[in-house]
């Protein structure tokens, strides 16, 4: 009895100790063809580079968006070729602050996504300019910007801190 006892607690130990050891999550990788850029050495996912900033420039209430959700957001996003997304917002909607950040298989893809996400940025902008005046200036010195195969979108009460952030990670 004690011997059948002992086997299943090392089963299960090896189990548990198996499926502790896969590395984490990362994001898939996409291989360069002829004529494809290389994909850039980030280790990071989207989820991380999302939470550094936030820790350094809060969005108050921060809510995450599901990956589900984006159309509604950024309408004409191709979310077909993303492969890891980060997207906070305002719970409340009282205030404009955002960061996204998404990267896709490659940077032909990426530099299609930027329209759709200078869309998101008008769209606030024409919305908040009168719902919360004190809080434009936040979208007036929002940044859009495409770094190979990622394109990140910041909307915070310190948006250069916020792309110092950013740019540590993608370079």
């Amino acid at each position: 009895m004690k011997k059948r006892i002992y086997a299943a607690v090392l089963i299960a130990a090896l189990v548990c100790g198996a499926s502790a050891c896969d590395g984490g999550s990362k994001p898939a990788e996409t291989a360069a063809t002829a004529g494809e850029a290389a994909v850039q050495n980030v280790s990071a996912t989207a989820s991380e580079i999302t939470a550094a900033v936030l820790e350094s420039v809060p969005i108050n209430s921060a809510f995450e968006k599901s990956f589900d959700s984006l159309p509604d957001y950024f309408d004409g996003l191709d979310t077909a070729t993303l492969i890891d997304q980060s997207y906070y917002m305002c719970a409340s909607g009282a205030y404009p602050d955002e960061i996204a950040v998404f990267r896709f298989g490659n940077s032909e893809d990426a530099a299609a996504a930027v329209p759709a996400v200078n869309d998101r940025l008008e769209y606030q902008k024409k919305t908040y300019k009168d719902y919360t005046p004190e809080e434009y200036y936040k979208l007036e010195g929002a940044i859009v910007s495409q770094s190979g195969e990622w394109v990140y979108y910041i909307v915070t009460s310190d948006n250069s801190a916020a792309e110092g952030i950013i740019k540590g990670y993608l370079g």
